[in-house]
């Protein structure tokens, strides 16, 4: 009977308790992050939905480099053509990298 209370004590002090840190664990694995970015448009393809991007540094997540992204919907496409600059967000997530928001940088 006391190794059963010991055991229950046990888990009520020690079962419960966490470190809550963010960037480990299973939780680590699951969030998405979003990033504002700056570039110009060098190729595009709204069938796969794609966008070609040579962009600058995106702060906390890559360096300047052009590269393809997958876009969240095709209609981000809407009004963005090749040579375009662009602001940008890139979202990095159990899916993946993905392009969520475009807009034109005047």
């Amino acid at each position: 009977m006391k190794i059963i209370l010991v055991g229950c004590l046990l888990v009520l002090m020690f079962g419960s308790c966490s470190h809550n840190k963010a960037n480990e664990g299973p939780a680590a694995a699951v969030q998405t992050n979003s990033y504002a970015a700056v570039g110009r448009v060098t190729d595009m393809d709204p069938k796969v939905p794609m966008i070609e991007i040579d962009h600058e540094d995106i702060p906390g997540f890559m360096p300047a480099m052009q590269m393809p992204f997958r876009l969240k919907d095709k209609s981000l496409l809407d009004g963005v053509k090749i040579g375009d600059r662009i602001e940008f967000t890139v979202e990095n997530g159990v899916e993946g990298m993905r392009v969520t928001a475009v807009r034109k940088k005047s």
